[in-house]
């Protein structure tokens, strides 16, 4: 809702303000407010501490330090004193001059007394026994462990800028938008950019597992593509984002140890700082902090009682963020219910974190602009052990999120008499500034920007320019590669969408483009069907079973800033494609989906590998191909909006299985061939460390020309690819039967974090395998003869690397070792390979 104000009001109200305007410009100096600003670090290590908290003595009156330990605490009132206190260290209090503005340089000694008091008494049994109690029970205790259950669940989410300085706000962008900007607690600006509340009803049963989340009310002020893109599973959120009894907490691709993990005396110590009655019940009051630096734990307390040892609280705040980029703090508070006065369950949840996006440090005395996140969700009417088993939309699905007509449409009354707790000052505040943040032009031009990252495309208006990675490019075959493209945009329709661009080589002097039209049908499961045409030149290797792995990409091939720079051979092995597709897509579930595919394919001869057959040229080879793919995920988080989608993450595997064949036709003859492959791609999270791996196999019937088998994918750049051979040339193999496995160990600074000199540079360790083994008949060369460059795999390819990531928080470097299969091309045996990224 927006206050409006009156534009017309009567003259003696104006001149009557004004007067007020001058008294408070002429109010004598001993009526200014008392501030106080500064820093707070530790004393040892001269490290700033965030979320200390400060206050006036014998005021309510108080804040927190922000992500570089700096506050800022003003008052109107008579104070003369200051106090800091935070968990883990000891507090302070200082006096301060009322009426002042103060300046304080606070150095907090680490709470290495009452450790070791513990630590000095005849035993630490106390503390151990309950912990050892709750260990025991997490099982029982845990609120996710029962066969059925459902709740009610309430949730906000809130995203804006801090510290915005003057440079800013004065700024051309906002010098005519001052009132975007709202004031914190601390007095510093902020700009709002996301709101959203939401109001589901969840249903969860174990076996056979089914998962369904009721969207009641859904209300949401975004800047930009925070508003546009509908973020399911985030959204709807089916999971808790955080529950203490895991022995990890899976937040922002991250895990971080809990308190209560089975082997948390190895990450923690822990003290029972306080024992209190409630209702004849004796509540433990443990206190924990790092047993040491670098390991990504809290500082904070956990509070149980000695009935079931459950939990009922828990607050706490990362102990240090030095081996994290841009996550500069976060602090997470959970509180537990007992239903029916013995069933533990969820109560509520909150998460803030402040991320500062500069990965260098410029200038560590400025309080730099961050961005500030926080989420909180409320639990009510829950029920447990239900006798009914969950009933789907889909029988056969797993699970669905399913939104009432009416769910966006909800008035002011409703929200009012629904939510689980009221909105605070600065909610308010921000929900009803989002719009005015969006019509600003500076903000829509990096709202574009943004989108053109996600999409490709940049946004006209009623057009969108792009894909953006196909303007420019050189390779041997075209020389220099301009190309120019565009579709509409939902401006012109949300059910359809045409898109097309044409291109020109200068070396080869000749013309490409491509051209297509999809619609998305109005219905519930996601239908999709696409007409298309492309002509294009195209690189040995590439076709659209690679996008089973790259499934994000705009084009089958994994973009590489570096790569893009850094190449060690001319790429040369190209060819000429024409293809004309139509394909179905249908979403039976979330997790399971169908693509039927037909498509006319003609190939060309390369020019530098040209088709032969027994000692004769051959124009073209072309191909009628049908093919059916079936995806499998499980609880994947998505993206999606109008014909987008954005696959997000998740922690079980993705799975492809694709069966298909048709005919192909050749210097006037013809043949029927089959095919069928599969790949299966997860990350695993092991503790703080992280698997990566995907296996890819295949075999093709019949015979074809090798540009429409396996080739295995080469490297001839310094870029570092994922799913490619990092060391293998080009054309160096082609299968018809093969299997390949990528695998990735992601230490993330497990070892580098426990050595002081590497501690707080923030390398990462990554250790890396690539093996393949495939078969090649020669009856394929009926078709179309191998290139010379062609060799046939005697043994097993195998490539080892180990690297660092991390570099300046933006560069991974990888030593590469090929192991076996000595190349007859020339490729190494041994490169460095590099790769631009951003990781959390």
């Amino acid at each position: 809702m927006y206050r409006k104000f009156n534009l017309v009001e009567p003259h003696f109200i104006r001149r009557f303000q004004l007067l007020i305007l001058m008294l408070f410009t002429f109010i004598p100096v001993f009526s200014q407010p008392t501030t106080v600003h500064g820093k707070v670090t530790d004393q040892e290590t001269g490290e700033p501490i965030p979320f200390v908290t400060i206050l006036f003595k014998k005021t309510p009156i108080g804040t927190t330090t922000d992500s570089l330990g700096v506050f800022q605490l003003i008052s109107k009132n008579k104070v003369d004193s200051i106090q800091f206190t935070t968990v883990g260290y000891l507090g302070k209090s200082f006096g301060i001059k009322p009426f002042t503005t103060n300046e304080l340089d606070v150095k907090l000694k680490p709470d290495l007394i009452k450790i070791s008091e513990v630590i000095a008494l005849p035993n630490d049994a106390p503390v151990r026994r309950i912990l050892k109690e709750m260990i025991a029970r997490k099982k029982q205790n845990n609120p996710a462990k029962y066969p059925r259950y459902s709740y009610r669940k309430y949730t906000k989410w809130e995203y804006h800028l801090n510290n915005v300085g003057n440079k800013m706000m004065q700024s051309r962008a906002f010098k005519n938008n001052q009132n975007v900007f709202k004031t914190a607690e601390d007095s510093t600006k902020f700009l709002p950019i996301y709101f959203s509340e939401q109001l589901v009803y969840n249903e969860i049963q174990r076996n056979p597992s089914k998962q369904k989340s009721t969207v009641l009310a859904d209300k949401t002020s975004g800047v930009g593509v925070l508003d546009d893109y509908e973020i399911s599973g985030f959204t709807s959120a089916l999971d808790m984002e955080v529950n203490f009894y895991d022995n990890y907490i899976d937040l922002f691709s991250q895990n971080f140890v809990s308190p209560l993990a089975d082997n948390g005396w190895f990450y923690y110590k822990y003290f029972l700082a306080d024992s209190t009655m409630h209702n004849g019940v004796k509540n433990y009051r443990i206190e924990f902090i790092p047993r040491r630096v670098g390991d990504k734990v809290f500082k904070g307390f956990m509070t149980t009682e000695n009935k079931d040892f459950s939990l009922l609280e828990v607050d706490g705040t990362l102990a240090s963020t030095s081996y994290l980029n841009f996550l500069k703090s976060m602090q997470l508070k959970s509180t537990y219910q007992f239903v029916s006065d013995s069933v533990p369950f969820f109560r509520r949840n909150q998460i803030d974190a402040i991320f500062n996006y500069v990965p260098l440090k410029n200038n560590p005395s400025k309080k730099p602009i961050s961005l500030f996140f926080t989420q909180s969700a409320v639990i009510d009417s829950v029920s447990v052990n239900q006798e009914k088993d969950v009933i789907l939309a889909k029988g056969n699905g797993k699970f669905e999120t399913i939104k009432l007509p009416d769910s966006k449409d909800r008035d002011q009354n409703y929200w009012e008499t629904h939510r689980l707790e009221e909105l605070n000052p600065r909610e308010k505040l921000v929900s009803a500034t989002i719009d005015s943040v969006s019509q600003i032009k500076a903000v829509k031009f990096v709202d574009n920007l943004t989108r053109m990252s996600m999409t490709g495309y940049y946004d006209l208006g009623r057009f969108e320019f792009g894909p953006y990675a196909s303007t420019i490019n050189t390779n041997k075959v075209e020389g220099l590669h301009l190309f120019a493209g565009a579709r509409t945009s939902s401006e012109i329709s949300t059910h359809y969408m045409i898109w097309g661009g044409l291109g020109y080589g200068f070396r080869n002097k000749k013309f490409n483009g491509i051209a297509g039209y999809g619609y998305k049908f109005p219905t519930i499961n996601r239908q999709i069907i696409k007409f298309s045409y492309d002509d294009k030149i195209v690189r040995s290797g590439e076709n659209e079973k690679i996008l089973f792995l790259y499934e994000n990409a705009l084009s089958p091939t994994e973009n590489n800033l570096i790569s893009q720079v850094f190449k060690r051979d001319e790429l040369d092995e190209l060819f000429r494609e024409q293809k004309l597709s139509t394909s179905y897509e249908y979403e039976w579930h979330p997790g399971l989906s169908n693509k039927i595919s037909a498509n006319y394919i003609r190939h060309f001869s390369p020019e530098f590998y040209p088709f032969m057959r027994a000692g004769m040229p051959v124009d073209y080879v072309s191909a009628v191909d049908f093919s059916v793919d079936t995806r499998f995920s499980w609880q994947e988080k998505v993206i999606d909006d109008k014909f987008l989608r954005v696959y997000m993450n998740t922690d079980y595997p993705i799975i492809h299985i694709a069966i298909g064949g048709g005919k192909v036709f050749y210097s006037g003859k013809e043949n029927y061939y089959g095919k069928v492959f599969t790949t299966i791609e997860q990350y695993w999270k092991i503790g703080q460390t992280g698997f990566n791996y995907a296996i890819e196999g295949g075999m093709y019937f019949g015979k074809l020309p090798y540009t429409m088998l396996d080739i295995p994918r080469g490297n001839e750049t310094q870029g570092l690819f994922s799913y490619d051979f990092n060391l293998l040339n080009y054309m160096e193999y082609v299968h018809d039967k093969y299997l390949h496995a990528y695998l990735e160990y992601h230490l993330n600074g497990f070892v580098f974090n426990r050595v002081p000199l590497l501690r707080r540079i923030g390398l990462r360790e990554v250790l890396s395998a690539k093996t393949m083994i495939g078969s090649l008949s020669d009856k394929n060369q009926q078709i179309v003869e191998f290139p010379s460059s062609i060799s046939k795999m005697s043994n097993p390819y195998l490539e080892l690397g180990a690297g660092v990531e991390n570099i300046f928080r933006l560069f991974r470097v990888e030593a590469i070792w090929r192991v076996n299969n000595k190349s007859l091309l020339g490729a190494p045996t041994f490169g460095l390979r590099a790769k631009f990224e951003i990781k959390l």
